[in-house]
């Protein structure tokens, strides 16, 4: 009975063999590689395509975003029998540029964490994508990162967005601005926004003004309650007036 077991074994290993040098064995790991990216939500009317060719991958066609690129090459390299992976994979283009600037700007708004003490700037050329400005904690710059990533259209992405230090002066002056400013009459309809206009960055006393504002009275009105508020050394109103 052994015999006839170890007999099994060795018909098997060389079929997997022949298998192997048949081609059969890069069907196979191409089988598993469009299994993983489907679990991965990243296939598209245009791709990924795969072909295998001794255990190396290449991918083609058009994927939706720029987190989806990455996640095929991560989900092909999840494969345990893939050697490499070559990407050829292409990005879908948005619209134009202003239209992936105010999605990528509606992304970054509707962030949970994203508060009236961080400020993000978008600048769009060609698909590419700079992203700068300032937030609270590292874990937000990471994260709009790859909410950004996710936009139809985004190409590549530049992530220059600065972590505002900790700073318990800097804490107390955030909250007391913040009040002071949204329980002004002036300002008191916008605090009832799901996203406050008017952004307070803080950085060592010092107090940007960002954001958007309906008259150039209330923007004179936030620089003059800002400088009013106690620890600020300086100001820099950066408020726009929408026409």
């Amino acid at each position: 009975m052994k015999k006839s077991v170890g007999f099994l074994g060795a018909l098997f290993l060389s079929f997997t063999a022949m298998a192997t040098a048949d081609g059969l064995g890069d069907e196979t790991v191409r089988l598993a590689v469009e299994g993983e990216l489907e679990k991965a939500h990243v296939t598209y009317g245009g791709g990924p395509f795969v072909a295998v060719d001794e255990s190396v991958v290449t991918l083609t066609g058009r994927v939706e975003s720029l987190w989806a690129k990455e996640k095929a090459v991560e989900a092909a390299m999840d494969v345990d029998e893939v050697a490499a992976v070559d990407d050829q994979l292409e990005i879908a283009l948005g619209e134009s540029d202003e239209k992936v600037g105010e999605a990528i700007a509606k992304e970054v708004r509707r962030y949970a964490f994203f508060t009236v003490y961080d400020d993000v700037n978008i600048a769009v050329h060609e698909g590419a994508v700079v992203l700068t400005g300032r937030v609270t904690m590292p874990f937000k710059s990471e994260e709009i990162e790859t909410r950004v990533s996710k936009v139809l259209g985004v190409q590549s992405i530049a992530n220059e967005i600065g972590i505002l230090p900790t700073n318990i002066g800097d804490q107390r002056i955030r909250a007391n601005l913040s009040y002071r400013i949204y329980s002004d009459s002036l300002f008191r309809d916008y605090a009832f926004r799901v996203n406050p206009p008017i952004h307070i960055i803080v950085e060592r006393g010092r107090v940007a003004l960002t954001g958007a504002v309906r008259s150039e009275v209330e923007k004179r009105k936030a620089g003059i309650i800002a400088r009013s508020t106690f620890g600020v050394f300086r100001v820099e109103n950066r408020l726009t007036v929408d026409d």
